[in-house]
């Protein structure tokens, strides 16, 4: 089915110190999680397709913005476990991102010029695409070393 994607993104800076190094209970109680989006916010409309083949889902969109120019996107799920979702990226970019409400996850990110571990603990992962055609995941993503952000990532699907 053809679709029309709208994927809102915040992010801002996390305080704290690395989630590499925390456990991941101690991450779900953390209130300064779940403050408002006061980072940056970046706005995309693409189109794509919803593909249901048994019990997996694919939503598969090319995304053209700044830094993303022949980027391949896969959203993948299965409909008998909704909080679980990967994002599959090919292209100029590759990357596998695994999203599992209340888990950490260790996944590669490879720019092309050199790959590197990124960590992602999602905290809240809220999948309607079959339902309402939503997705919204509250995350807090970390390079090693680096600041982590957290992320609300939102994405509206409607059929065209």
């Amino acid at each position: 089915m053809d679709v029309k994607i709208k994927i809102t993104t915040s992010q801002a800076d996390y305080k704290g110190k690395s989630i590499f190094d925390r456990a991941a209970d101690e991450l779900m109680i953390t209130e300064s999680f779940s403050e408002g989006t006061d980072g940056d916010v970046i706005e995309t409309t693409l189109f794509g397709k919803l593909l249901c083949q048994g019990k997996t889902c694919v939503l598969e969109y090319d995304e053209d913005g700044e830094g993303m120019g022949g980027v391949h996107t896969q959203v993948k799920f299965d409909i008998n476990t909704p909080k679980e979702l990967s994002i599959v990226r090919t292209g100029a970019i590759d990357a596998f991102m695994y999203f599992e409400e209340g888990k950490r996850h260790v996944c590669v990110y490879n720019t092309g010029i050199m790959p590197f571990e990124i960590c992602i603990f999602a905290k809240q992962v809220d999948n309607r695409l079959l339902d309402t055609g939503s997705l919204e995941i509250i995350y807090l993503i970390e390079i090693k070393g680096a600041c982590a952000q957290r992320t609300v990532f939102k994405m509206e699907v409607k059929k065209i």
